[in-house]
């Protein structure tokens, strides 16, 4: 095991996977060795909402193979972030291939071209498992294992806060239907925030979604809330007062929880202006992205859900500006603020907080 910032017991850990993607796109030479997967984009959200001085509070755990490249790892450490590796010499890392289909990059499909190397958190050095914050992309029984298991760990080791950390949890796609939905409400209660994108709540509920009715004309915000509000009904966390977030794209996200006034609130996603040289190229990661931000915001700065939320919308934003992680450009001097695709985390986020509450 190798690990680059030793010792600190970072605000947040994924427990995700980092994935080694291949992208293919028509007429274009594939791409190999890109940073992907869960792991890398949730810890991207909180690199961004943490900024340079606090880099060293996120954490990145991550379970590679004999062949992971060097690439990649350098592409990580750019971030300064708490950075531990686990090899396994036996082993190949994860592999995926990432096809798109058409130039505009609306179709794509996903599968993985090695075995999937998932981190649990016995793989956790002590100080990741000391983490105030977790985020797992888990289905149900997973989520049931792993909490059980991160818990155990915790309880046996001296060098863990007694405080339960925050589990912000994102169900994984293949396993929600409305034949889980009791599994998935019952995992709710494990964990602090849930957090499923639209489409995803509705088929808890609903069952297979149409391509009609996934239509973005077709989305209905009465039907998101009443489904929200069957989720808290049932009880999210430990004390039956945690929080759904549901992520819903272009139309942003929607907060729900029985300690907010009337129950819901909608935050706008970040929109950009017609003719602006920024413009969404590709979603894959937004959502990993926002739950990075939104877990690490609500963790090491003690914000309320709401503005967590709305700083995981900005965090989302700079996912979807190219295909793969935002570049991330150092102030020359050292005194500037670091900038993502050319514009400060902070200066996105100013606009953004100057939109009302819908």
């Amino acid at each position: 095991m190798a690990s680059y910032t030793a010792g600190r017991v970072p605000a947040f850990v994924s427990l995700g996977m980092v994935v080694v993607d291949e992208l293919r796109s028509p007429g274009k030479t594939p791409r190999t060795n890109i940073p992907g997967g869960s792991g890398t984009f949730s810890t991207f959200g909180a690199r961004l909402v943490s900024g340079r001085d606090q880099a060293a509070d996120v954490g990145c755990f991550i379970l590679a193979g004999s062949d992971f490249p060097q690439s990649v790892l350098d592409r990580l450490e750019e971030w300064d972030i708490d950075l531990t590796v686990k090899v396994d010499p036996t082993r190949l890392s994860t592999r995926g291939l990432l096809e798109y289909h058409d130039a505009a990059f609306s179709r794509k499909t996903f599968h993985y071209t090695t075995t999937p190397l998932q981190p649990t958190p016995k793989d956790l050095p002590l100080p990741l498992l000391a983490a105030s914050s977790f985020h797992l992309l888990a289905g149900p029984a997973d989520l049931e294992r792993q909490v059980g298991e991160l818990l155990r760990l915790r309880s046996q080791s001296r060098d863990t806060s007694e405080r339960r950390p925050l589990l912000v949890w994102e169900p994984l796609p293949i396993q929600v239907s409305a034949a889980a939905r009791e599994a998935h409400l019952a995992a709710c209660r494990l964990v602090h925030v849930f957090s499923p994108n639209h489409l995803e709540l509705i088929m808890l509920f609903q069952g297979p979604v149409s391509p009609e009715e996934a239509d973005d004309a077709a989305f209905r915000t009465d039907l998101v809330e009443a489904y929200a509000d069957a989720v808290l009904d049932a009880g999210i966390g430990p004390d039956g007062n945690g929080t759904i977030v549901v992520r819903a794209g272009s139309r942003g996200c929607l907060v729900s929880s029985t300690q907010i006034h009337g129950r819901h609130r909608w935050l706008p996603a970040v929109s950009f202006a017609h003719g602006s040289r920024r413009a969404v190229v590709d979603a894959t990661g937004a959502g990993n992205t926002f739950l990075g931000a939104l877990t690490f915001a609500m963790a090491s700065h003690d914000h309320d859900v709401l503005v967590a939320a709305r700083q995981a919308t900005v965090a989302a934003s700079f996912a979807i500006e190219q295909i793969g992680l935002a570049t991330l450009e150092r102030p020359a001097d050292g005194q500037e603020e670091e900038r993502w695709n050319g514009q400060t985390f902070g200066e996105r986020f100013k606009t953004h907080e100057s939109m009302q509450l819908l």
